[in-house]
């Protein structure tokens, strides 16, 4: 086991064994590394390139199979007695069992007895194909895992003071929280998965002053062409090098970005821009008691309670932040995964540092034949950095570092309190608060049986492709409608052919959510289910839309239920839709509830 660790963690971290390193393109090598991917590989100083395992072929079935078999054991899990070798191999050992397993154990021994038999009683419902009825002799059982709800009326317009007080109140209690807003009907899953996802978007907000923003025009056309490949964030090698190819340090930031791709109702310029992930902006000790740490303690609150409720959330933080949190250490090659543009400068300086240092080093026996650093050919001094943080100036680096120039003397100084404010004491205080919040619910260090893109996963859901297959295969049809008819063929070719902004409307119109949970659609609860919708008209009345009267091409029919827009329950994922005469009505009827039917729960 030893050695499996160490051969792990050399396919995982390989990349920063290099001799050169080079950063313009570490996100992408630094994400592979960390995910595992098949395939990756280095070059460093030799001439051929190193394969790394993937994570999946360190997977044991057997071992899986195994700790599978103990899950299911009911008494040691209420007894607390598991087997010793359980929790030390899922922790110190998270390779050897698939992601599936390890999350099964997170739920089974993270939250307390009561949530661990709710949760396996959903596994054996999933696994049965349905609950036990109530009238059965297992409906005493039903009752064991029943959780107790705390339901909470919140001010749709102060999510952000509403969340704080919500929190405060209810972070520690085992309930379960279910969201209501004032003014509006609605209540259940549906606006309380809306809730976490409007608390998501306002701690996005750039007045918070709580993440790095990134304007570089560059690096924000990355960041599109990165977001358009899927509702997860990818980092892109050729995009990363592009971006990291200019010498300049990064600069102030101006412009925002709707946050997880965003859609019309956000303000320009309102929330953070961050292609590569969240990660704390670095706070000088003047303000590392202020505001900004108390929305990292929410921020743990709220990641916390999410994860305990089996919640999503919209918020796209950086696989740094997760490490970090977790308290690893981060360095340079860390940077390069938030903020490849400074990394690439901070690991040219410090390459031009070691170069003009090496001849010195060389002729110890004559004069000094040490040479002033140059940056891409240019000297130092002509750079004009003084001891600030790079795109704050304000951050002061040592002492009235405004007023320090860097110079060779000085510059490994410079750069080792350029890295200590960024990843070191710039951050610590956000996240130390992040940490105590998150420990407030339930132990921080449940997490880590998982790498840091399940984390993601976990808290964020993942992309999915539709085709109408899939979707065929994990939508249930009812009460009027079957997978066969007209209506729902054309319903289904609408959806797959949904780009992914459009998903994530259609996503947040039928769940509250516009993410998906760990596998996909079909892994919707309640399952989603599309139902006929009878026209409103009088011509209803007589029959409704006579049969066969659906025109697949793209003509306007004249039928009465043309006239009407599909609605949901989001509690139940719950879609009601009107038998339109085609294709074309259908999109647009669709399109128009997907942009308007948004901000409030009510009747319909």
């Amino acid at each position: 086991l030893a050695l499996l660790r160490l051969l792990e963690a050399l396919c995982r971290v390989g990349n920063r064994l290099r001799p050169a390193v080079d950063v313009s393109s570490a996100p992408a090598a630094v994400a592979t590394a960390a995910g595992g991917g098949a395939g990756s590989s280095c070059t460093g100083a030799q001439p051929s390139s190193t394969t790394w395992l993937s994570r999946d072929e360190l997977i044991n079935q057997k071992l899986g199979s195994k700790l599978g078999q103990q899950l299911k054991d009911v008494l040691s899990i209420c007894g607390g007695s598991m087997p010793r070798w359980v929790p030390l191999l899922v922790t110190h050992c998270k390779f050897l069992f698939p992601f599936e397993m390890r999350r099964r154990y997170f739920y089974s021994t993270a939250f307390g007895l009561g949530r661990a038999l709710h949760h396996m009683q959903q596994l054996n419902a999933a696994e049965t194909g349905g609950a036990a009825t109530l009238g059965s002799s297992d409906s005493r059982e039903l009752r064991v895992g029943r959780l107790q709800r705390q339901k909470v009326r919140v001010s749709r317009r102060r999510i952000l003071e509403s969340a704080e007080k919500v929190m405060e109140l209810y972070a520690r209690q085992r309930t379960v929280l279910e969201l209501e807003y004032f003014g509006e009907v609605g209540t259940g899953l549906g606006p309380t998965l809306e809730f976490f996802t409007l608390l998501s978007h306002d701690l996005q907000k750039r007045s918070l002053r709580m993440w790095r923003h990134e304007d570089n025009a560059t690096l924000a056309d990355a960041a599109d062409n990165v977001g358009a490949g899927g509702d997860e964030m990818q980092v892109d090698g050729g995009a990363a090098a592009a971006a990291t190819g200019t010498a300049a340090l990064s600069g102030p930031a101006t412009a925002g970005q709707r946050p997880g791709g965003g859609g019309d109702w956000h303000e320009p310029n309102e929330y953070v821009n961050a292609p590569w992930g969240l990660f704390p902006r670095p706070l000088p000790p003047s303000e590392r008691g202020g505001r900004v740490v108390s929305y990292f303690r929410l921020l743990g609150r709220s990641v916390a309670k999410a994860m305990q409720d089996s919640r999503l959330m919209d918020l796209p933080l950086s696989g740094a932040f997760y490490r970090a949190a977790l308290g690893h250490s981060l360095d340079l090659l860390d940077i390069a995964t938030f903020d490849p543009q400074l990394a690439g400068s901070l690991a040219k300086l410090r390459a031009a540092a070691a170069e003009a240092a090496a001849p010195a080093a060389a002729a110890a026996s004559g004069p000094s034949a040490r040479r002033g650093v140059l940056y891409d050919g240019v000297p130092l001094s002509d750079l004009c950095l003084v001891f600030t943080l790079p795109g704050d100036s304000a951050y002061e680096l040592v002492p009235g570092g405004a007023g320090v120039d860097v110079c060779d003397a000085n510059l490994t100084q410079y750069i080792d309190a350029v890295l200590d404010a960024t990843l070191g004491s710039g951050v610590a205080a956000q996240l130390a608060a992040f940490r105590a919040g998150f420990d407030e619910v339930f132990p921080l260090a449940s997490l880590e049986c998982f790498y840091e893109d399940e984390l993601e996963t976990l808290l964020c859901g993942s992309g999915e492709r539709w085709t109408v297959q899939v979707l065929a295969d994990s939508i249930k049809f009812d009460h009027g409608y079957t997978a066969s008819s007209p209506v729902v063929k054309c319903f289904l070719e609408l959806l797959s052919e949904l780009d992914t902004l459009e998903q994530r409307r259609f996503l947040r119109f039928v769940t509250g959510c516009p993410r998906l949970p760990t596998g996909g659609i079909a892994a919707l609860l309640p399952r989603l289910t599309v139902v006929r919708k009878h026209p409103t008209s009088d011509t209803a009345s007589t029959g409704g839309t006579p049969v066969g009267s659906f025109k697949v091409d793209s003509g306007v029919g004249t039928t009465a239920a043309d006239a009407d827009l599909p609605s949901v329950m989001t509690c139940a994922n719950y879609i009601k839709l009107p038998p339109y005469s085609g294709k074309e009505v259908m999109k647009q009827r669709l399109m128009y509830a997907l942009n308007e039917g948004q901000g409030s729960f009510d009747l319909s």
